[in-house]
């Protein structure tokens, strides 16, 4: 469907500078799919960590009596390793649906801006790609400062004389993951802004078929996504790591982050459409007193059934909601939030499955 959507408009985009990122590149020519290829990424990922590891001759597992365990540095490579699956797989997920939902909510009425189903369908222009290359640049600082507070005191030097390649694995892994967080962030947060200046002058409300808004949810819900998944990540990582009150800020920090993405644009939906229920309801009951005037001075039939009809119309106004969520989405956001707390059974099920494996 994306493909479809992008090759009518494919000449001008390219005149405009507009093609995907070699990230988006990446999973559209895979032919596995969004899922298995982010798959393949953490086990191509966490592949080059088992070499290093067999390189420098570095032992995997822990065996404590009767305690078996994965090494930090293993348990850390594997949670690197879900992070890049991760960051690829959310975003080329919700960059698919989010595009099949848009065109749905233009069709159903919505003026969606043609640039922001085009920065979907084919590509985000020269200048968005120029500012989520700066925003990579402040990713590199960030895992810099990120390395240097947590894997230099557990022992990963960046000094040349005396690092080991499983060192250099984790400050090339490290600096670039947080690259491409910082670059995907980019990109999240010019597609919201879209998004919201769709809403601001763009949105008009069908109080007889509220339920066309509901992709608007699901769009909020899956840039929610990648911060949950994050938190759930580094939830793990702090398994293998002493410098748990560092992860549990940032734990705190992306879950914040989650929250907010996906309320900010709801919150907004539902006060555009309480504005605009309040509004029609003073109109209506407006009418409703000034026909129920004229049938008490003229109790015909024909007033009669305007004033029922205005009753009914009151009555079903009163009783639409006023967020574009539907129940699925409510329940996906419940099951999102536990995310965090399903990595710390996942982690738990591994050590378990450790200690049946080595018996």
């Amino acid at each position: 469907m994306s493909e479809a959507a992008g090759t009518g408009d494919a000449k001008g985009s390219l005149a405009d500078g507009r093609y995907f990122s070699w990230e988006t590149a990446l999973m559209r020519a895979s032919p596995l799919g969004v899922w298995p290829t982010a798959a393949m990424i953490v086990l191509s990922v966490f592949a080059t960590f088992l070499f290093c590891a067999w390189w420098n001759d570095l032992s995997l597992i822990i065996d404590a009596g009767d305690d078996v365990t994965l090494t930090g540095d293993a348990w850390t490579a594997l949670c690197l390793s879900l992070l890049w699956g991760a960051v690829f797989g959310v975003a080329e997920y919700s960059r698919v649906a989010n595009l099949y939902d848009l065109q749905g909510l233009k069709v159903s009425g919505l003026g969606v801006e043609d640039s922001h189903i085009e920065s979907l369908a084919v590509g985000p222009t020269r200048a968005t790609r120029n500012k989520a290359l700066r925003y990579g640049l402040f990713g590199l600082l960030a895992g810099t400062v990120f390395y240097n507070l947590v894997y230099q005191p557990n022992g990963h030097p960046v000094n040349p004389l005396n690092a080991t390649l499983t060192n250099y694995w984790f400050i090339v892994m490290t600096l670039a993951l947080f690259m491409q967080i910082f670059r995907s962030f980019s990109y999240t947060r010019g597609d919201t802004i879209s998004l919201l200046r769709n809403l601001d002058h763009r949105l008009e409300i069908d109080f007889f078929d509220i339920g066309k808004l509901d992709g608007l949810g699901r769009i909020a819900l899956r840039r929610s996504l990648p911060w949950l998944v994050s938190s759930a990540i580094v939830l793990l990582l702090a398994f293998g790591q002493d410098a748990s009150g560092l992860f549990w800020l940032l734990i705190v920090v992306l879950m914040m982050a989650a929250t907010f993405v996906f309320a900010a644009p709801m919150w907004r939906v539902h006060v555009l459409i309480d504005k605009a229920k309040n509004t029609e309801l003073q109109k209506l009951r407006r009418d409703i007193a000034a026909r129920r005037l004229e049938f008490e001075v003229s109790d015909s039939a024909d007033i009669a059934a305007r004033l029922s009809a205005l009753l009914a119309l009151e009555h079903h106004l009163e009783r639409v909601r006023e967020w574009p969520l539907d129940l699925s989405t409510i329940v996906r956001f419940c099951l999102y939030l536990a995310l965090p707390l399903g990595s710390w059974l996942g982690g738990a099920l591994v050590e378990r499955a450790l200690n049946l494996v080595t018996g």
